[in-house]
């Protein structure tokens, strides 16, 4: 081989070596432009879903307030009802007619007849009968 034919035969060789750099960079270049696109798009979906993350944390801490508040609602009104409740026993307690009345319906509660009731807590007939017919059972 003589010096004109290496001298073509190394700059073909050279020649096939810089297109082939310039492919790899192209090909650099786009693999390299695809992950930058990626790694933007994966960047606003992670900025998506904090926002979203923020927004259900707030949601949360609103409901969790709202039901503080409700189940202080809640037991002021189980407070009142307990007071209520009690009001109501104490009243029955000082009035000795609603005893006679109370014990009456026990009576017909626990299988009294209607002599029975009208004897045990004298009353007439007439509020012994609206007794068995209130309570019995």
């Amino acid at each position: 081989m003589n010096a004109s034919q290496f001298s073509v035969l190394a700059l073909a060789i050279a020649a096939i070596a810089l297109v082939l750099l310039v492919a790899f960079c192209l090909q650099s270049f786009q693999y390299r432009k695809r992950t930058e696109q990626t790694l933007e798009t994966l960047r606003q979906q992670v900025a998506s879903v904090s926002a979203q993350s923020k927004d259900v944390g707030h949601q949360v801490e609103e409901q969790q307030n709202r039901s503080l508040v409700q189940s202080k609602h809640i037991q002021q009104l189980q407070d009142e009802i307990t007071g209520f409740n009690n009001q109501i026993r104490e009243v029955k307690l000082q009035d000795p007619s609603m005893r006679m009345y109370q014990r009456a319906a026990e009576l017909v509660k626990q299988g009294a007849s209607l002599e029975e009731v009208m004897e045990s807590c004298d009353i007439p007939r007439a509020e012994a009968e609206l007794i068995v017919t209130i309570h019995k059972k």
